[in-house]
């Protein structure tokens, strides 16, 4: 019976000695990141039978269990990485917002101080000084364009470095996550199929720390390994095995970085940007794509918009030179880019087009395009941003109007499947530059006048016809300065003196007049208004030495306030407004959902730790518990050691 007695008290001193070291493990590891506390299951040993039935031998250890809850730990993962992704998202884009909406450094200032300059040179044309304010203003305005294209590149670089150092360290932590699984299987396999839970937190931790990176998605293994899938199921971790990615300029866009996959078997780099979701990778990428290369888009499309309507203008009228103003700006070319696997020959050519009413600076989308070559042999032309498609037919080429685009493919010999980047703004604000520097090559004036021109100076026109200034249509017309007399008679079959006919060409072709009429020619028009008398006569010719004249620079001053893109309903403060407002809205928006995220993430972490973390008052507890258990077992076999002493005394006796 003593031998009965002290096997259980054995058995039961072995047990509250595990209890007590994991106890003592616990309290130890209380402030170690991503320890979960461990427990000894008990249970006991099978009995003996006897007659009296069966009689119990104690008790043993089934196990060192971890107290763990996979859901409780999906769920951390998954709101630590939302909570990143917005993080780093809200990152980057406040300071996009920050620039775009700065008084100072912003644009919205610089276009009100030049076209307030532009209001000053009509307000007194003659004068230098305010001619040389507006070009003063000017080069201010471009300036500001490309201080802001210059900083919306610096955040583009910091990106990109921001994708290569995560890119890094998610091959460090698959590489980390690889090794534990084989060092976990390894371990199972030594302590006949029990946990190494010390290992399992090893790895849980890294890949929480791999979630802040990235999205995860994991698949427990029967051997103790476990997979680890990212995005959209590219496979991290298989096995024992890491995947590894690579960060690298973009092919087709070296500008910014892509993150490749490299493919073991074949060994070349596989595209999966578009595959990666989640973490402060996701959020950068995120950023990227509905941030920065908007806002690029976006601000490159006013300054293509800007110094195409300006120029349009401004070449309407005449400088102090008496000669046709030119332009004003210097205009922005398209970016057009072939992709690096094209095997045919040749590229396009892509121009900002001039068509109005048809295909002009009303039609500009902001946004990137790909051209494709089809096998019909027909294009596809992709609008990157909203991923919609247009097919332009072969037999309609060579040249395409799109957008306010002209693309010519006359140029391009490809092969099926070829393709074609245009990249329409991107630069534009850095290309923008002011064409001159001379005040006198200010066109302010308008480049034709007009008025009574009696055919005798000592006779006035009788009648109270009157002549409209003229509206310039198209000033590249080569008879544009032609001086033009328009004569009035009155017909064989009129009432004299008023009259009913009019000619343009020195009397040799007449054509019947109406109140009002109008005239269209050399690339103007006028309206002719009221009743003119046989023998009166209009002119118009060119507003030679017309100093004061400030017509155009009225016009020049106008285009502030008229709907110039967006199909004619964004002036070029709308559009930059809608800039504004637009990454604003994006980037409070990252701030709401940071915010809701961080929320999930502590419910989720207090839920994680309310299971798996160490209580240092509940491990004092099992700490008196299992020692007063101890100190028990520890008295059974001092009794059994007793009652064995008695039992051989008395056999000697």
């Amino acid at each position: 019976m003593g031998g009965d007695i002290l096997g259980v008290g054995i058995s039961g001193l072995l047990a509250f000695q595990r209890s007590l070291n994991t106890v003592g493990h616990n309290i130890s590891n209380v402030n170690t990141e991503g320890y979960s506390r461990q427990r000894v299951d008990l249970a006991t040993r099978y009995p003996n039978p006897s007659g009296a039935g069966f009689m119990g031998n104690g008790v043993e250890i089934t196990g060192v269990r971890r107290i763990f809850d996979e859901h409780a730990a999906r769920q951390l993962r998954d709101t630590t990485t939302g909570t990143n992704f917005y993080k780093t998202y809200e990152n980057f884009a406040s300071q996009v917002d920050n620039l775009l909406a700065d008084e100072d450094a912003g644009l919205a200032s610089a276009l009100t101080d030049f076209f307030d300059s532009i209001q000053g040179v009509a307000d007194d044309p003659t004068s230098n000084p305010a001619r040389a304010v507006m070009l003063t203003n000017a080069q201010s305005l471009v300036d500001r364009f490309e201080t802001m294209e210059q900083w919306l590149a610096e955040l583009r670089q910091a990106s990109n470095g921001q994708i290569e150092s995560q890119v890094a360290e998610i091959n460090d932590l698959a590489r980390s996550i690889a090794n534990l699984n084989q060092q976990i299987v390894v371990a199972r396999g030594l302590g006949g199929g029990n946990d190494p839970n010390d290992m399992l937190d090893q790895r849980d931790l890294l890949l929480d720390k791999l979630a802040e990176k990235i999205g995860v998605t994991t698949v427990p293994q029967d051997d103790g390994s476990i997979n680890v899938f990212i995005g959209n199921g590219q496979s991290l971790v298989l096995g024992f095995n890491a995947m590894q990615f690579e960060a690298r300029p973009d092919p087709d866009d070296p500008s910014f970085v892509e993150v490749a996959y490299v493919d073991p078997g074949a060994g070349a780099l596989i595209p999966i940007t578009k595959m990666i979701t989640g973490g402060e990778l996701g959020g950068v990428i995120a950023f990227r794509e509905e941030v920065l290369k908007p806002s690029f888009n976006q601000l490159g499309r006013l300054a293509v918009g800007l110094s195409m309507s300006f120029n349009d203008q401004h070449r309407k009228g005449m400088d102090l030179n008496n000669n046709l103003g030119g332009d004003f700006f210097v205009e922005p070319t398209p970016e057009v880019a072939a992709s690096v696997y094209n095997t045919g020959a040749g590229t396009v050519s892509v121009t900002f087009d001039r068509q109005p009413g048809i295909n002009d600076v009303t039609d500009l989308v902001a946004t990137d395009y790909q051209l494709t070559y089809l096998a019909s042999g027909d294009y596809e032309l992709k609008d990157l941003e909203s991923g919609q498609t247009t097919t332009l037919a072969a037999a309609s080429g060579p040249v395409y109007a799109v957008d306010g685009l002209s693309i010519d493919v006359s140029g391009w010999t490809p092969a099926v499947g070829d393709e074609i980047f245009i990249r329409p703004y991107r630069g534009a604000s850095r290309q923008i530059a002011l064409a001159f520097d001379d005040p006198n090559l200010v066109a302010a004036a308008g480049p034709l006048r007009t008025g009574p021109n009696p055919i005798s100076p000592e006779i006035a026109n009788q009648g109270d016809a009157a002549i409209s200034e003229a509206r310039i249509l198209d000033p590249t017309d080569p008879l544009f300065l032609t001086p033009v007399d328009i004569d009035f008679r009155t017909s064989a079959t009129g009432t004299p003196p008023y009259a009913d006919e009019y000619s343009v060409d020195g009397g040799t072709t007449w054509l019947p007049y109406t109140d009002p009429t109008t005239i269209t020619m050399n690339g103007w028009e006028v309206d002719i208004t009221g009743t003119p008398w046989n023998g009166d006569r209009f002119t118009v010719e060119p507003n030679t030495n017309g100093a004061g004249d400030n017509t155009n620079a009225l016009a020049l001053a106008e285009l502030q306030i008229t709907g110039t893109l967006v199909g004619g309903t964004a002036t070029y403060h709308d559009a930059y407004s809608e800039l504004v407002v637009d990454v604003g809205n994006k980037t409070r928006q990252a701030q709401i959902n940071q915010q809701a995220q961080e929320a999930l993430q502590s419910q989720a972490r207090a839920v994680k730790e309310s299971i798996s973390g160490v209580n240092l008052d509940e491990e004092a507890a099992n700490l008196m518990r299992f020692q007063q258990a101890y100190s028990a077992a520890a008295q059974v076999i001092a009794t059994a050691d007793t009652l064995f002493q008695t039992l051989i005394n008395a056999v000697r006796r």
